[in-house]
């Protein structure tokens, strides 16, 4: 993880955070520390009552709260969001861990896989991106950091992203996680 601290901090501040600021329900997963303790997305302070917001990985949008708000962020899928009713097909060992747009990353506490699933769909049907937590972090450093160095516009005069630079995302995940499975991880998400 150390090595990804270079990476992810050109996406936005980071800052060490321990695992006493964790506020959850169920314990932290030591990958999951290990990965605010080395990587640590902080992010801007927008406003001095909002505190930090976190960190948006580059052409992708993925977004990783502070550990001290994540917690927050399990609810929509854990809870409900006012009434704070435990939502019942929710499965106990998931750990909402980022999100893109509101569908969750999922870290599977059992197995230790990442997963991802489009919320809205009625059912929550997860797809396993990752086998762990660092491979998942990797793939992204290594796909925003090519938006990020991007020449040019990331979008046509559609909105719809330029095909050279797909293609040069799709070329670094390869790198991290070989070509089949970069494929299925681009097909999941859609990108």
């Amino acid at each position: 993880m150390h090595a990804l601290h270079a990476s992810f901090a050109r996406f936005g501040p980071l800052q060490a955070q321990s695992a006493d600021l964790w506020q959850g329900d169920v314990p932290l997963p030591p990958a999951l520390a290990a990965f605010y303790a080395q990587v640590g997305p902080w992010g801007e302070t927008v406003h001095a009552s909002v505190g930090p917001v976190g960190i948006s990985v580059p052409g992708v949008n993925v977004a990783f709260p502070p550990l001290h708000r994540l917690w927050a962020l399990q609810a929509g899928y854990r809870w409900e969001g006012d009434a704070g009713a435990r939502i019942a097909d929710w499965p106990e060992q998931w750990l909402v861990i980022a999100d893109q747009n509101a569908d969750p990353f999922i870290l599977d506490l059992d197995s230790g896989q990442v997963l991802f699933a489009f919320h809205g769909a009625g059912t929550w049907e997860a797809t396993v991106l990752t086998e762990d937590l660092p491979t998942f972090v990797a793939v992204l450093a290594a796909v925003g950091t090519v938006y990020l160095e991007a020449d040019d516009d990331l979008e046509d005069d559609e909105g719809e992203l330029r095909d050279e630079h797909r293609q040069a995302a799709l070329h670094a995940a390869v790198a991290v996680l070989g070509d089949e499975a970069a494929d299925a991880f681009f097909d999941t998400l859609e990108w």
